[in-house]
């Protein structure tokens, strides 16, 4: 994959970036630009062609820094007031603030390319049919992913199937999320699932889309449009792709998953590069095709996330205390799994969240100050965590202030993990069959260092504990416990496994919309954030009474975070965003 972040074509663009010019502007010819009369005339020309299409992963609102605007809306993340990300906490953006016009504009871009070499590549020559369906099968995954982001993100949206020749073309009405999902999504992924390879035989090709990425984003389409059958099928065929050809496998430790080192691991099934190679880039530009000139191929995503200096960093993006307890009180370690040697808490949490007295340092320093050395955690004012994921907290001593907090770290969009979390879901929505989820569930859990489902079951008598609801709001000294049914594994498997083990990983959202949820959630975790004020807070002057308190170790403050998304939360209004309003502005059809 290093080879594809060699090259970087700059294509020029109009789709909502592309609409809005004049036509005699796009008449006119620029001299040092890249052209049809001089581009897709050789083999080496697609291999750049091709790289592009890859490159616009790495875009901010794709798979960086634009993603916190995502997690920030769930119920695992919140922002502070003071900083722009609180309108996506608050669920007060509109049609033009700045994700939702980015979001569009970026994955219109990976179209736009996509349908470029799709046109020129028909009537090739110098290709032999083996490598024009190479390109074709790469370029039809990356439109069919790009067009099921746009449909969680927008619930609807343009079809382009074809390269714009005419600025006319441009011009299309919006369509409905079926219509996407059956005309563009599916037969671009069917296509990429019949003619991708297992693996890629050249070691520079890692991180090119696989047929196990595509297996896994048919199902998880099939998922999200609540064909459990489809859903179920395709990700039984990438786990016994695992299991009897060994195409991929759980790493023993979790924090491999989120390192430089450990990238294009055997867990990873569809995961974008990124590069700590600090270009200078457009201006200091984060990620590549940026105006005119290249930039770095790092992500910004850290700069939401770490402490960029001793005090404590940006930290726009905060784990929910309903997320912390989760980690610390409800991931409870199995003390019998060697991986939990001198832990407090469990591999997950090790690796997602840092916690006041948590194990291990975070930028080379405790998190906790001791007499001769200071914390660069910062556990002040109401922020009882800090994420981890995504961070170089494990290796540098702060985030790089003169590079943006670029980092290095590749995302992955899909792990084995996930797909076994989404297979568990899918056959208990088709036939319940909670001994074939158990069994998948188990897997990750056992990954994780924790404590089996099983092991509840067999302590107390057939049932399992409802490790979502909070013991510290709610006045409780055990968790509740329930009997294991479909209804309450599914329960398990959306309020605890999928946040414990995919936090921070892009998922959160698109779950609670699909899942219908939200206001319930919303509604619950405020009713628990104003048990947590009753029993912090002096009731007349709001005041922070006694000592820090297992398992939040809160000081000065109890943040807000459900305060307004729970008022303001209108499915109707919130669930997807708005047409961006450039688009309806220039697109004569909308």
């Amino acid at each position: 994959m290093r080879n594809i972040l060699k090259y970087t074509l700059i294509f020029v663009l109009l789709l909502s970036t592309l609409s809005g010019c004049e036509d005699e502007l796009l008449e006119q010819a620029n001299p040092n630009a890249v052209t049809t009369d001089s581009f897709w005339k050789t083999a080496e020309d697609f291999d750049k062609a091709t790289n592009a299409l890859y490159s616009s992963l790495q875009f901010a609102s794709v798979s960086g820094q634009g993603l916190v605007k995502n997690m920030v809306r769930s119920d695992l993340a919140g922002s502070e007031g003071w900083y722009p990300d609180v309108k996506y906490s608050n669920l007060i953006w509109n049609d033009a603030s700045d994700n939702v016009v980015q979001r569009w504009s970026e994955l219109y871009i990976g179209v736009y390319r996509a349908n470029q070499i799709l046109y020129y590549i028909q009537d090739v020559t110098f290709l032999t049919e083996l490598e024009k369906e190479s390109i074709i099968a790469q370029t039809r995954f990356l439109r069919g992913l790009n067009y099921f982001w746009l449909i969680q993100s927008y619930n609807q949206a343009i079809i382009h199937d074809v390269l714009p020749i005419e600025v006319a073309d441009m011009h299309k009405p919006l369509s409905t999320r079926e219509e996407v999902v059956s005309t563009m999504i599916i037969p671009d992924l069917t296509y990429a699932y019949d003619h991708l390879p297992k693996k890629w035989a050249d070691n520079g090709d890692k991180g090119r889309f696989t047929w196990g990425a595509a297996a896994a984003m048919l199902g998880k389409t099939y998922l999200y449009e609540k064909d459990w059958t489809n859903a179920a099928m395709y990700f039984k065929e990438v786990i016994d792709a695992a299991d009897n050809d060994g195409l991929y496998a759980l790493v023993p430790n979790y924090m491999d998953n989120f390192t430089i080192e450990n990238e294009f691991n055997s867990e990873s099934i569809l995961e974008v590069a990124y590069s700590d190679n600090y270009k200078e880039g457009a201006s200091g530009a984060r990620t590549d095709d940026l105006g005119t000139t290249p930039g770095s191929e790092g992500t910004s995503i850290a700069s939401s996330f770490a402490s960029i200096t001793g005090a404590g960093g940006y930290n726009t993006c905060l784990p929910t205390y309903w997320l912390q307890e989760l980690f610390v009180a409800g991931d409870s370690i199995d003390l019998n799994n060697p991986v939990n040697a001198g832990m407090r808490y469990s591999q997950r949490t090790f690796a997602s969240i840092a916690v006041e007295f948590g194990d291990g340092d975070y930028y080379q320093a405790p998190l906790t100050p001791t007499a001769t050395e200071k914390s660069k955690a910062n556990f002040s004012y109401g922020q009882g965590s800090k994420v981890k994921k995504w961070t170089s907290w494990y290796y540098k001593d702060s985030e790089d202030t003169s590079t943006g907090a670029r980092s290095g770290i590749n995302f992955r969009h899909i792990r084995l993990a996930d797909v076994y979390l989404m297979y568990a879901e899918a056959v208990l929505e088709k036939d319940g069959n909670t001994t074939e989820a158990l069994k998948y569930i188990e897997k990750v859990r056992t990954r994780a260092g924790v404590l089996s489902l099983q092991h509840y079951m067999d302590n107390n008598g057939g049932m399992i504990p409802v490790l979502d609801k909070s013991r510290f709001a709610n006045g409780l000294v055990q968790h509740d416990l329930v009997a294991l049914t479909t209804e309450s594994l599914l329960h398990h498997l959306r309020m605890v496994e999928r946040p414990l083990e995919l936090a921070f990983e892009g998922h959160r959202w698109y779950d609670l919309v699909r899942w219908g949820i939200i206001a319930n959630t919303f509604t619950e975790r405020k009713a628990e954030e104003d048990l947590i004020k009753a029993l912090l807070l002096d009731p007349v002057t709001s005041v922070m009474l006694g000592a820090k308190f297992f398992p939040l170790y809160l000081n000065q403050r109890v943040r807000p975070d459900w305060v307004k998304p729970a008022a303001n939360y209108n499915s109707s209004v919130h669930d997807y965003y708005p047409i961006p309003s450039i688009e309806v502005q220039s697109n004569r059809e909308l």
